[in-house]
């Protein structure tokens, strides 16, 4: 069977964009492992310099209690999860109305 060669060119064209998009792909993927790996380590890093912030403000309010007999608030930096609103997020292009704006300590914009 005869194949006319601007059909074969269109094959080799296919296999270069393939071959192309194939090493973008191993590109991309080295560098999402390589953020991971950096998330994890900054993660972990942010762990720790927490508890020894909140560490360090219990012992100067032990230690201000004790020098000056002054019962002093503790502050503690908490780790919470990122809270999604789910109010706004589902249809983002409706509008929710000025009450529901304010409470949600949005800017309102008037005609």
């Amino acid at each position: 069977m005869w194949v006319p060669s601007a059909v074969i060119e269109w094959f080799g064209i296919a296999k270069d964009t393939v071959d192309s998009l194939r090493e973008d792909l191993a590109a991309t993927r080295a560098e999402r492992d390589a953020l991971k790996f950096q998330l994890i380590s900054v993660q972990t890093n942010f762990e720790w310099l927490r508890v020894k912030v909140n560490a360090l403000e219990l012992e100067r309010a032990q230690l201000i209690k004790r020098a000056y007999n002054i019962d002093v608030p503790v502050p503690e930096i908490a780790r919470t999860q990122n809270a999604v609103r789910p109010e706004i997020t589902p249809d983002i292009f409706n509008d929710i109305g000025d009450d529901a704006a304010k409470q949600l300590g949005l800017p309102i914009y008037s005609n």
